[in-house]
């Protein structure tokens, strides 16, 4: 009798935490795909690609991530988080790579790769590059606010090019209109 109960509580248990993981994978990892189509104001009509995965911590003081892109028909520039909604145009929050002059007052991004290819990174407080006339603070409380707006639909992962230097490919982060209450 009491084998079977805790064998009861231990199912219960399980069953509870397998249909949890898939709510806290949701809250934590916010994947996209890149494509001209989700450009602004112009939408482009591009051969390139891409997919990006950004994941938080549980503690919520690093993400990770991976950007991998190809086909792009001219060399990348630079690659970024921006705070916007989709279809709306924000400000560069947060630098994933760069082949130009890095940004000021931020760790160094590493070199993207010209057409194709895969780029992998954390970031940090440390990362954020404040957007005043958004109201994005720099350091920890702006990361906190950047990762507020992937759970809120608020972000995009923009990949720039020669040839559309505001940006070739881009996917929209998080779920749009979702209630985000901070807890």
């Amino acid at each position: 009798m009491i084998t079977s109960r805790r064998l009861s509580i231990g199912f219960v248990v399980l069953a509870t935490s397998l249909a949890a993981a898939p709510a806290l994978a949701e809250r934590f990892t916010f994947p996209t795909t890149l494509s001209g189509y989700n450009e602004t104001t112009a939408t482009i009509n591009s051969t390139g690609t891409g997919t990006f995965v950004a994941k938080v911590s549980k503690d919520e003081t690093i993400i990770t991530y991976t950007l991998t892109f190809s086909d792009l028909p001219s060399d990348s520039t630079q690659a970024h988080i921006h705070f916007g909604r989709p279809a709306l145009s924000g400000g560069v929050a947060l630098f994933l790579c760069t082949n130009g002059t890095p940004p000021a007052g931020v760790p160094t991004p590493q070199h993207c790769p010209l057409r194709a290819g895969t780029v992998t990174g954390t970031l940090t407080a440390a990362d954020v590059i404040a957007l005043p006339a958004q109201s994005i603070d720099s350091g920890a409380a702006g990361f906190a606010e950047m990762i507020k707006a992937l759970r809120n639909g608020a972000a995009y992962a923009n990949v720039h090019t020669t040839g559309h230097p505001s940006g070739e490919i881009r996917g929209p982060l998080g779920k749009a209109g979702d209630e985000d209450d901070d807890d």
